[in-house]
This record gives C-alpha cells, sequence and structure tokens, in this order.
C-alpha cells in the first residue's frame, strides 16, 4: 500500500464543504447532460464517491466547481458505455412504431430483440449516435440536425439508410439462426 501524507483536519473540513455546498450544482450539472434519464442519482452518487477518493489531488484553493464537473462528465460518459452495453437504451415511441412495420417474422419478439441488439452493435459510431440522439425521448430531427450542423433532410437519408439495414441484418441474423 502507497505511504500517504496524514490528512490536515483544517484542508479536509474545508473539502468537504466544497463537495457539501455544490451538490446542488453537481446535480444540475449532470441532469444538463443527460435529462430525462432516470441514472442522474447514481451518477452523481458515482461522481461523490471519485471525488472522495480523489480529494488528496485536489489543491485548496483552486476551482473546486469546475474539477467537480470535469469528474462529473467522465462519470456521464461512463453511465452512458454503461447503458448501450446493458442494452438499456430507451427508444422513443417512432421507432418502436418503425420497427413495428418491418415485415411481419414469425419468430418470437425475445429472437427480434437479440437480433435488433446485434444489428445495433454493428452500426458506426457515428450511426449509433444518430440513431441514439434521434430516438431519444424529447429529441427532435431538427434539434439533431443544428446540434451537428447538418440539414434535417440529409437527416432523414441518413436514417432511413440505417433503419433499412437494421431491417435487412434483423431478418438474416434471424435466418441464420433457423437454419
Amino acid at each position: 500500500m502507497p505511504f500517504r501524507k496524514k490528512e490536515d483536519p483544517a484542508e479536509l473540513q474545508v473539502y468537504v464543504s466544497l463537495m457539501t455546498k455544490n451538490q446542488g450544482n453537481l446535480r444540475a450539472f449532470i441532469i444538463s447532460l443527460m435529462p430525462g434519464s432516470p441514472d442522474v442519482a447514481d451518477v452523481l452518487q458515482e461522481t461523490n464517491a471519485v471525488l472522495w477518493q480523489k480529494r488528496h489531488k485536489f489543491e485548496i484553493g483552486t476551482n473546486f466547481l469546475a474539477w467537480a464537473f470535469k469528474i462529473a462528465r467522465y462519470e456521464v460518459m461512463h453511465q452512458r458505455d454503461r447503458t448501450i452495453r446493458d442494452h438499456r437504451l430507451v427508444f422513443s415511441a417512432e421507432m418502436v412504431e418503425m420497427l413495428a412495420e418491418m415485415d411481419p417474422l414469425e419468430e418470437s419478439d425475445e429472437e427480434v430483440m437479440v437480433a435488433l441488439d446485434a444489428c445495433l452493435a454493428k452500426l458506426t459510431e457515428e450511426q449509433r449516435q444518430l440513431v441514439e440522439a434521434r430516438y431519444t425521448p424529447g429529441r427532435s430531427l431538427e434539434q439533431q440536425a443544428e446540434q451537428i450542423g447538418s440539414s434535417p433532410g440529409s437527416l432523414r437519408v441518413a436514417l432511413h439508410r440505417i433503419r433499412t439495414g437494421l431491417k435487412h441484418c434483423i431478418e438474416l441474423n434471424i435466418s441464420s439462426r433457423s437454419a
């Protein structure tokens, strides 16, 4: 175990005070990065745990909030990765309708969802981000286009191609399992 100098009680008290005083700011910052997510409280808790573990790296007198926001940003990214890995991507009603419009398959809903997960995993990062952003509740195509500096029309075309590719991939995935 590496040697650490003994913590100064006065510095520790200042650090705890900074953490306590800035909880509302941290929560608001995390919410701004994860609007509508049910995971905000978990990310705040993880952020606080990291802040506590790294307390010896913070220099009293520097900008605590900027430092805490940087750690929170990393924790939000970790949560996003966990959400994608755990296949907990939240789809809007529009995405569900798109899936429902696919040619009827004789397979079970579970097989279709397994195939969908496999096909989503094959998308490029850019395609996955576009699908995720577009089918997240509360986001519009126009907002997404503005955010990435594109036109709504070009996003419609890109999404149509992605949906067509997903449909084809799902059908191939299921037919290869049946064979």
